[in-house]
């Protein structure tokens, strides 16, 4: 009985291997069957004649016939003319501004340094200046061959309150005794230009210049008067004529001018003070 069962057993087997070996040339066989009916589907596979595998039909040739090489693709001639360069354009570059210190010599520093001074110079000269120093002049002139003998000038000089000291010629100081600073001063017209003292009786001259400054001590225009003053009583006691500063006889119109310099340089005073 048990003989009979493995008989059995093996022909079930055998069979069941035979079933299964005929369902694989089965299918394979229905495989290459779908590839021979394939059918291109688009045009391009239609006239190129090449399945979905990229594989070609093959051709029959007819009796006699020679194949035929494939023809080379047509490939353009090559230009002689060089390619140009393409031209790229490149945006250009944006950097932050700065400031290259290479190369800045202690020279260059100096050169720096001296114009920043001119340009603080040149805001200074349009501020309002500080007038400068004046020299207001009188002359006491004689006429030609005529002169006066210091003997006689220098009892005259005392009178009007003019003292001898600094640089060898006279001065009226704000008090009469000699004490004060100088209002206005008197030098010989002529070379030397100064007096000696001790031989005044030696000395003559044919004119006197006096002369003041601004800024002063005390009034300027009563320091004008006095000497302008001063100026006509020497001219009228030895017989000489009272000149401006150009050396032109001093008239109603010159002493005006003189007042509004004075007045012209008290006002700029007061704008800077």
């Amino acid at each position: 009985m048990a003989e009979e069962l493995r008989y059995v057993l093996i022909i079930l087997g055998v069979a069941g291997i035979t079933a299964l070996a005929l369902h694989g040339w089965w299918t394979v066989r229905k495989n290459n069957q779908d590839k021979l009916n394939y059918e291109p589907e688009t045009a391009e596979e239609k006239a190129d004649g090449f399945d979905e595998f990229g594989v070609g039909k093959k051709r029959v040739l007819a009796p006699g016939e020679k194949p035929q090489p494939k023809p080379a693709p047509t490939v353009p001639p090559k230009s002689n003319k060089l390619r140009e360069p393409v031209k790229v354009r490149r945006e250009p570059e944006v950097s932050e501004p700065s400031l290259d210190l290479s190369g800045f010599s202690a020279t260059d520093e100096l050169d720096f340094a001296a114009e920043e001074q001119a340009s603080y110079d040149a805001v200074e000269d349009e501020a309002p200046q500080a007038p400068a120093n004046e020299v207001l002049i009188l002359y006491v002139l004689l006429p030609e061959g005529e002169e006066i003998n210091g003997s006689l000038l220098l009892p005259s000089l005392l009178t009007l309150g003019f003292k001898y000291g600094e640089m060898n010629i006279f001065h009226r100081f704000q008090d009469n005794a000699g004490s004060g600073e100088v209002l206005f001063s008197l030098a010989n017209m002529f070379n030397p230009g100064t007096f000696d003292l001790e031989d005044m009786d030696k000395m003559n001259t044919r004119g006197l210049s006096l002369f003041m400054t601004l800024p002063g001590p005390g009034e300027a225009l009563q320091n004008f008067n006095l000497m302008h003053s001063a100026a006509k009583k020497l001219a009228d006691e030895f017989g000489g004529q009272v000149l401006d500063g150009q050396r032109s006889v001093l008239t109603v119109q010159t002493v005006r001018h003189y007042v509004e310099k004075i007045r012209e340089f008290q006002r700029k005073q007061l704008i800077h003070g």
